[in-house]
């Protein structure tokens, strides 16, 4: 058997491995030293923001490898080292002892490192998702702190969407609905620190649209374990913490819900073949107003609404829509009148039919015709429509509908004073 014949080589030539071929060893370890030696060398007395300041400048001129050990960065100046499975530091190596976990919880206490934080990102914002993955981990981890951990944790993660630093909610806070931390009361407790920090700088507004963007928007009641997850439980815990603001906030979100679903099923009911009752109508928004807690003010403007948009307008000229609304607010007139009853409630209702009638271009020249017709059913009083043409008329269309509305009131005017000199 003959053996494999040798190729022939180049004596004396090197063979050079392509840069593109040569494997790094990773090795965030030594990565992790080097960061903490460079910030314990920086130290110069016991001003924080001034320390981590003079380790940023440093840092900034070494040659470490950032786009490979961004988490690696990131956990350090979290928890001064490393974080293993569990949000525990790693043992081997240096530790930073000035670190966020190190720190007080307190927004003082951290917000240095933030300003870090956003000094390293201005130069080099793909560390932005580093930054993010160590948030996540963190979070993911919130059973292995203690409560002053977890409440640091959510200072920290505030922070960084109150200084802007380019976190996406949708990426670090959507994590938060981890049924197994939801049902130890965990992820209450860190998102009430989140909550509490951040409204500490920003409005009900911005922290609303954070929460959009999440998508927990409409998950609040999910952050509370299942045995608590009421609306009264909500509303005692956050009062509680001196949130006001998102109890406020979270009551007006649930009416709007419930008005969309007595939206509906009334709807339903008038538009029921054959049609029912007035009296049933009636019962349903009742029973809805005692479940839900609904103001007699924003029933009205639902019951308004659905029934004007039963009215048939396909098709149909200006004295055919008029008609059909007469003979509408005619059967229903016992629903309007049940729920419209006091004169803040008729107001309301005036503002509501001025701004309809403005949106819907088949009703923007039947302004007057319309509140006429409310008028004479003894549904808005005279003294409502008084005061909408002297100081209550919304911005929307006002100058077009009180010049419609102009012979109208003067006859109620002129009306009044007869009435006076009798």
């Amino acid at each position: 058997m003959s053996s494999k014949e040798e190729k022939p080589t180049l004596a004396g030539v090197q063979i050079k491995t392509r840069k593109r071929n040569i494997a790094v060893a990773h090795d965030p370890g030594s990565f992790a030293d080097a960061v903490v030696h460079i910030f314990e060398d920086a130290k110069d007395g016991d001003d924080l923001e001034k320390n981590l300041a003079a380790g940023v400048k440093v840092l900034e001129g070494t040659q470490l490898d950032f786009t490979r050990y961004g988490d690696t960065l990131f956990e350090v100046f979290f928890a001064g080292g490393r974080l293993a499975a569990g949000g525990n530091v790693v043992e081997e190596g240096k530790k930073l002892d000035t670190n966020v976990l190190a720190a007080e919880a307190k927004k003082e206490a951290i917000v240095p490192y933030l300003k870090m934080f956003q000094s390293l990102l201005r130069k080099r914002p793909f560390l932005i998702r580093p930054l993010e993955n160590t948030l996540i981990k963190l979070l993911k981890s919130l059973d292995f702190y203690d409560d002053e951990g977890r409440i640091k944790i959510a200072i920290a993660t505030a922070r960084c969407f109150a200084m802007k630093l380019g976190v996406q909610p949708d990426r670090i806070l959507l994590p938060m609905l981890n049924d197994r931390m939801v049902a130890k009361g965990l992820i209450l407790q860190y998102a009430t620190a989140f909550f509490a920090d951040y409204l500490s700088s920003e409005s009900i507004d911005d922290l609303v649209s954070l929460l959009r963007k999440a998508r927990l928007d409409d998950h609040l009641l999910d952050l509370f374990p299942p045995q608590k997850r009421t609306l009264k439980d909500f509303d005692d815990h956050f009062k509680a913490a001196g949130l006001s603001k998102l109890v406020e906030y979270n009551k007006k979100k649930v009416e709007e819900l419930h008005l969309q679903e007595l939206s509906a099923s009334l709807a339903d009911t008038i538009s029921a073949d054959p049609p029912l009752p007035v009296a049933d109508a009636i019962t349903l928004v009742q029973d809805r107003k005692k479940e839900w807690s609904l103001p007699d003010l924003e029933i009205t403007k639902v019951v308004w609404t659905v029934l004007i948009e039963a009215v048939p307008t396909t098709g149909k000229n200006a004295a055919q829509i008029r008609a059909a609304v007469l003979k509408q607010v005619k059967a229903y007139k016992p629903l309007l009148t049940t729920f419209c009853s006091s004169a803040r409630v008729e107001a309301a209702l005036m503002v509501h039919v001025q701004v309809g009638c403005y949106e819907d271009s088949k009703l923007l020249k039947l302004f007057t015709d319309i509140i006429r017709i409310l008028y004479d059913n003894d549904i808005v009083a005279e003294d409502t429509i008084m005061w909408w043409a002297k100081k209550g008329a919304h911005p929307k269309g006002k100058n077009v509908f009180l010049r419609d509305a102009e012979p109208f009131i003067k006859w109620l005017e002129e009306a009044e004073e007869d009435e006076d000199e009798e």
